[in-house]
């Protein structure tokens, strides 16, 4: 059955889109014209989108602000927990606490799904291809085919790779860390026994990276490990100081020449600077009082801990994990990109290759954040953002 809408994942930007929706009024009409969506998580048990054992980057009013009090989700925000929450709109939550509140708005909209034949939330679909056609898009995948009008990339994320553009560094990773262990298994509690073995039997530990996930990978460790760490044995390299999230009204006499103030919110950094523990881990470190930490700033050189063979930890962040695209006549179709982030139309929002809009193809979430001026909106939630109410309108 063909639909009007589909979408790729059932993250926290794909729920933006139900709640946006639901927020302006429509969620009724929207879901009465046809939308599959398809998730690859085996079911919603296993949903586990933002576990994390470390606090997130945004306040939790970035996670509540746009659901309507008397909507949809109402009974999700009448909880008492949630209602502490709201009391104070500016604290930082643990991402495990986020995680469990967003499967809470995943299972309201696969209810209201139910009582709409022509819309459908299924589990186990992972999409590897997408054909552009002149009339829409089909999704393939190993369960079969479908079509529609629209089609939303809200695919989710994965850690990205080591990047390294020095041929001697990239041959080193490879000979010497073949397997290095990815921040996003670290940050879900994957990895704590190969990081204690590691740690008992004296190793040291690298950490690559200067992003949120670097500084939260570091903050991690140090609470899981604490005592065990000796000095000097927890070593961190990013090729320049990240930036701080500051608040709105900082002198201007306190900004650095890279600091960036939202013209919106008038917060410093608002969507590139640490916040929380990340922020107060890193200004431990630099003023000496975890000792067990070293920061290294500067284009990483691993030639020196080669003999050592430290534990390599890659947090340098995440990328959106994409299906293949192809053109109406079956080629490669690159999306244009701009600092790793996929780039819209302005007039459309439409996703765009070589400059020119893909008609009803759409993005949100991780790698498709809105760009104000030279600004890209990422690390805040999608929920109350203007990315969903673009594709709202533009398919309704």
């Amino acid at each position: 059955m063909d639909r009007l809408l589909q979408i790729i994942g059932f993250g926290p930007a794909a729920l933006g889109l139900f709640i946006a929706a639901d927020r302006e009024r429509q969620l009724p009409a929207l879901l009465s014209l046809g939308i599959d969506v398809h998730e690859r998580s085996p079911s919603v048990a296993q949903w586990d989108c933002l576990a994390y054992d470390i606090q997130a980057n945004s306040p939790i009013q970035d996670f509540l602000q746009g659901i309507r009090p008397d909507g949809a989700f109402a009974e999700c925000l009448r909880q008492s927990e949630v209602r502490d929450w709201l009391q104070d709109p500016s604290r930082i939550l643990q991402l495990e606490s986020i995680s469990a509140f967003l499967r809470q708005l995943a299972q309201v909209v696969i209810a209201v799904c139910a009582d709409h034949p022509a819309t459908s939330v299924t589990f186990g679909r992972r999409v590897d291809a997408v054909q552009a056609s002149d009339s829409g898009f089909i999704c393939q995948g190993n369960w079969g085919r479908s079509f529609s009008r629209y089609l939303v990339l809200a695919c989710g994320a994965r850690g990205r790779p080591l990047q390294l553009t020095c041929a001697d560094l990239r041959q080193t990773v490879e000979r010497h860390w073949p397997t290095p262990l990815c921040s996003d298994g670290v940050l879900r509690g994957q990895a704590d026994a190969q990081l204690r073995d590691a740690v008992g039997q004296g190793r040291q530990i690298l950490v690559l990276g200067g992003s949120h996930s670097a500084f939260s990978t570091v903050e991690y460790l140090l609470r899981r490990l604490g005592s065990e760490l000796a000095p000097r044995s927890l070593h961190v390299l990013c090729r320049k100081r990240p930036g701080l999230w500051q608040v709105p009204g900082t002198p201007a006499s306190q900004l650095l020449p890279d600091d960036v103030v939202d013209t919106v919110s008038g917060e410093v950094n608002r969507f590139r600077g640490l916040r929380g523990k990340a922020r107060q881990t890193l200004l431990e470190v630099e003023s000496g009082r975890q000792p067990a930490v070293v920061l290294h700033v500067g284009e990483p050189d691993l030639e020196p801990w080669r003999l050592a063979a430290p534990l390599l930890i890659n947090a340098t962040g995440y990328e959106p994990r994409m299906p293949e695209l192809r053109d109406s006549l079956g080629q490669p179709m690159a999306l244009d990109t701009w600092q790793d982030n996929h780039r819209k139309h302005p007039l459309t929002h439409e996703l765009t290759s070589n400059g020119q809009p893909i008609r009803g193809l759409f993005g949100t979430g991780l790698g498709f954040a809105d760009q104000q001026g030279a600004t890209i909106e990422v690390g805040v939630n999608f929920f109350h953002g203007r990315c969903a109410n673009n594709i709202l309108k533009a398919v309704l």
